[in-house]
């Protein structure tokens, strides 16, 4: 039997036993394995077959070790159901440990940092040079810490999705494939109109923030652009999450509630909220202005 065959068995039988969420990231860990194996007999599959595989997944998707540890659970799950269905060895309980993660410190930036990271991005004239790309970056600084949005998210976003009458993204391809529209504020609006301004004939499907060359973003590029942004700014550990992490605990100070705050990030549940809100330690209910850079007069 084909490891795709297998797994419509185990669809039968286990769908209803999972929330939409977990159906979601188990089917495509199922489908990067029979991708990686390429379909092989599933009684065939090994032990050592499976750590190559979530070797590639560090490798090739970047995974993390929490991420990595929820594919090792989907496996099981399958070879569990295999025991029992199909009679054959569990070739993963006693044999290939679970990734061992810790829940990561959440680790936001302060009002200084920004500073200095807006201003390594575009410094002023006649302190030093500008730099070619200083208007998009320091416009790439300030949508990260207004929206907190993902990565993988901001570098797909297309000039059709920046809705300026509205002052909102448009985010199409969230997390499950799931669409939410995110608030901008005042000042990173202004600072979108003046890097847009600077670009010539930009069709409604060209990237929202472009390289050099025209081309989108990806993830490498934008982390390794922050990077060398925090090295001239003088600040540590600047990669795209720890926006994400500052935008929500300033939501929250700001008065934001957690609902809003759910939404706007995109997760599936209030537990991430939750632990913001623990870090923010503030009244959640509280009416207030939410976006970190008009806040901060940035």
């Amino acid at each position: 039997m084909k490891l795709s065959d297998a797994l419509t068995g185990y669809w039968l039988d286990k769908r209803t036993d999972f929330s939409l969420h977990t159906v979601d990231d188990y089917q495509v860990t199922f489908k990067r394995l029979v991708e990686f194996l390429r379909d092989p007999e599933f009684e065939a599959i090994t032990t050592n077959d499976l750590r190559r595989f979530l070797a590639h997944l560090a490798d090739e998707y970047e995974l993390g070790h929490k991420s990595l540890s929820n594919a090792w659970i989907a496996l099981s799950s399958l070879w569990t159901w295999a025991e029992t269905e199909l009679k054959t060895p569990h070739i993963i309980r006693g044999k290939l440990k679970r990734p061992k993660f810790t829940t990561p410190t959440v680790d936001p930036f302060n009002r200084n940092e920004i500073t200095l990271l807006l201003d390594a991005a575009q410094p002023d004239r006649g302190i030093r040079r500008q730099r070619p790309t200083g208007i998009r970056d320091r416009a790439i600084i300030l949508v990260l810490l207004d929206t907190g949005i993902r990565a993988q998210e901001f570098c797909d976003l297309e000039v059709q999705d920046y809705d300026q009458g509205r002052g909102r993204l448009h985010i199409r391809h969230g997390k499950n494939d799931k669409q939410r529209f995110v608030p901008v504020g005042q000042r990173a609006q202004k600072t979108l109109w003046r890097y847009l301004a600077t670009r010539e004939r930009t069709p409604p499907n060209a990237p929202l923030f472009a390289t050099v060359t025209g081309n989108h973003l990806d993830r490498n590029n934008l982390r390794h652009l922050l990077d060398r942004i925090g090295n001239h700014a003088g600040v540590n550990n600047v990669f795209p999450h720890r926006f994400r992490h500052t935008f929500a605990i300033e939501f929250l100070r700001a008065g934001g509630d957690l609902l809003t705050l759910q939404a706007i990030l995109g997760h599936e549940t209030l537990e991430m909220a939750r632990r913001y809100a623990k870090l923010a330690d503030q009244d959640i209910d509280q009416a207030g202005k939410n976006s970190p850079a008009d806040n901060w007069k940035l």
